[in-house]
């Protein structure tokens, strides 16, 4: 799908692209999800633009996430979504800006540019340059991410009271689930602030940035600095949760080892005493005592308390 955007009275107004002739000169946003060719081709053609391929967006090294060509300045940035199911996932954004153009290539439809979007339409911008279009894009990623992590917080403050009641059952075993879904969604939460933070750095030292957005960038990073070390305790209190459960069940299942010991304890003693009076032996001086079969029962009973009572006082039961 292919989108413009012109600035109108310092807003952002979408072009129709339809068979008029309308054309993509006028643009100040390029908007690309999942392109196919006829769309790659009128971006080509009428702006000389070329865009990236898919094994280009999946490339994770520096040199080919952030750089400079002829074709402008390239920066590929992850952006955090969720999909119909809810699992958490990262989609690279190639931004490419020449000419005082900003182009973005996607392979989905993100909630962060759903979110600039829906804002752009009653927001004037201040300088009305692909800059700030892109800072304003960074922008909005990381109230994302800071709303991800904040809803972090509150779910793992759930699962905590859960877990710290050590009582093992369906919920239990769903809280251990979802704070597995939950590390996950914090590392790839880290990973996008530290890719955004990446690419600011490259913005800055790279692209002459005008003295608004030069400070608009500042701002993201601090912004970022300010979230990852939010981000880290979330792995610890991940990691703390994770032990404590892990304790819980081994301390359960040291009961139930504990339940199996003490009918050994109790069990085997009687048992070799009843074997030993079912041996089939033509001489066997108990079997014709009037009171062997009630002595041999109270032999039982003793030999399977006298153990237990003394495991039981060493504290080994």
């Amino acid at each position: 799908m292919l989108s413009a955007f012109k600035l109108d009275n310092s807003r952002l107004s979408r072009l129709e692209l339809d068979e008029s002739e309308t054309s993509l000169s006028e643009s100040l946003w390029v908007d690309l999800v999942e392109p196919d060719d006829l769309e790659r081709d009128r971006v080509q053609n009428e702006l000389g633009q070329s865009l990236a391929t898919r094994p280009e967006l999946d490339d994770i090294e520096a040199s080919a996430r952030f750089f400079e060509d002829e074709d402008g300045l390239h920066i590929h940035s992850f952006f955090y979504y969720e999909d119909a199911e809810d699992h958490a996932g990262n989609s690279t954004v190639a931004f490419t800006i020449r000419d005082g153009r900003l182009f973005t290539l996607r392979e989905r439809e993100l909630p962060a540019f759903r979110l600039y979007r829906m804002r752009a339409r009653n927001q004037q911008l201040t300088d009305g340059n692909a800059y700030e279009l892109l800072l304003d894009l960074f922008e909005t990623k990381i109230e994302q991410l800071a709303d991800e992590i904040e809803n972090i917080y509150s779910d793992l403050e759930k699962l905590s009271r859960v877990i710290m009641e050590g009582h093992q059952g369906d919920e239990y075993d769903a809280a251990l689930s979802t704070l597995a879904e939950l590390e996950d969604i914090g590392w790839k939460v880290r990973l996008c602030l530290m890719d955004t933070q990446r690419a600011l750095n490259f913005l800055v030292r790279k692209a002459r940035l005008p003295g608004g957005q030069l400070e608009q960038a500042r701002e993201v990073l601090r912004d970022i600095e300010s979230l990852l070390p939010h981000n880290e305790s979330l792995f610890q209190k991940v990691n703390f949760l994770m032990q404590a459960a892990m304790g819980f069940i081994n301390i359960e299942q040291n009961r139930i080892i504990k339940i199996f010991s003490v009918v050994s304890v109790v069990f085997l003693p009687p048992t070799l005493v009843a074997s030993s009076y079912g041996m089939n032996f033509q001489f066997m001086p108990e079997l014709k005592l009037e009171f062997g079969y009630p002595a041999a029962l109270v032999l039982m009973l003793l030999a399977g308390l006298a153990p237990y009572l003394y495991f039981k006082r060493k504290n080994w039961l």
